[in-house]
């Protein structure tokens, strides 16, 4: 928990088009309360707003569930997706529903972006 902790601290990129891996539609920026190690902290994340939805983004952390008491985040279940040039992790930024399937993803750092046909070949 204490890299979630760390990545937490830092401010997240404010200028994605993040979009939720389940729903494919555009995340907005919420401040969230967040309690980590007993600590409180209000952060600004990428979370998806369609309801029951418990999706966030990170630029440091990528994406992960955060429980509805806003104690638990969750990381096994989500995309891990990698930027090959830097290591970072990256983010859904397209998912057109004519395309179903077609993915591209996007560095937060570099933004390089790669498909899901590229990460498959991979």
């Amino acid at each position: 928990m204490s890299r979630e902790k760390d990545w937490l601290s830092t401010k997240t990129a404010e200028d994605l088009q993040v979009l939720c891996y389940e729903h494919h539609v555009e995340m907005r920026l919420s401040p969230v309360l967040l309690k980590l190690h007993g600590e409180s902290a209000e952060t600004l994340l990428y979370a998806c707003h369609e309801p029951g939805c418990l999706v966030h983004y990170h630029s440091s952390g990528g994406y992960f569930i955060v429980a509805q008491d806003a104690k638990t985040i969750e990381r096994d279940v989500v995309p891990g997706v990698r930027c090959p040039k830097d290591g970072h992790l990256m983010y859904l930024a397209e998912a057109p529903p004519e395309r179903k399937s077609f993915r591209l993803w996007k560095c937060p750092e570099c933004k390089s972006s790669r498909t899901n046909a590229e990460i498959a070949r991979a």
